[in-house]
């Protein structure tokens, strides 16, 4: 991989995964010396994750951490109801048995993970989610919706969502995974495509009344 590629992947990592705190300000030399590259690359990277909308340009070179808004949060699920929906309406019908076996095993062991409130359990618990929604696009057989799809999955509002879920909501969330890979199971592309869009619209309820109570 170029040098340009790999400064642009690890910055793009760090701003989705909440590394920087938004309205950080980024300057090309320090990022440089942290990533003990040129100059080049990194500015290079900035362009790129600026016009991403991760970043936004500062008054001097450089760029500021873009903040996240409730509306980017409504944005990010209106896409994934769109594009994970397609998917498990394809994965019903393009899905091996062993992805749907191991999206059986995933509900099973988040299910396990949340009753026995194991060590580290909400932890596992994100992991779980991460791997039946990925299976969604891997399912499919599209390589270019795979492509387009998994990026969502990597915002911040998306990473670690458990953390804000209260037990009822936790439920909730289990019970919609099992009828997603439910009708996976039965083929059903259209019962698939209904439920992720249920189960979206759920998890962007409780990021808006989270918002509220902030």
């Amino acid at each position: 991989m170029k040098v340009s590629e790999t400064v642009y992947s690890k910055l793009r990592r760090r701003l989705v995964s909440g590394y920087y705190d938004p309205g950080t300000q980024l300057k090309e030399e320090a990022l440089a010396a942290d990533f003990d590259v040129s100059r080049t690359p990194i500015r290079n990277a900035i362009a790129r994750l600026t016009s991403e909308g991760l970043l936004t340009p500062a008054e001097k070179r450089g760029a500021l951490v873009t903040p996240w808004r409730l509306e980017n949060t409504a944005d990010v699920f209106a896409l994934r109801i769109l594009l994970e929906g397609h998917g498990a309406y394809l994965c019903a019908q393009n899905a091996t048995e062993e992805q749907i076996t191991l999206l059986e095993q995933t509900c099973k062991e988040m299910e396990h993970h949340f009753a026995a409130k194991s060590p580290n359990w909400v932890k596992k618990m994100d992991q779980g989610n991460l791997v039946i929604h990925e299976m969604l696009y891997e399912g499919s057989g599209s390589p270019h919706l795979r492509l387009s799809g998994k990026h969502l999955l990597e915002v911040p509002q998306v990473i670690g969502g458990f953390f804000i879920y209260e037990d009822a909501d936790v439920e909730e969330s289990l019970m919609q995974h099992r009828e997603i890979v439910k009708a996976i199971r039965r083929r059903n592309g259209d019962w698939a495509r209904s439920a992720v869009a249920c189960h979206l619209n759920a998890a962007l309820e409780r990021f808006r009344r989270r918002s509220s109570d902030e």
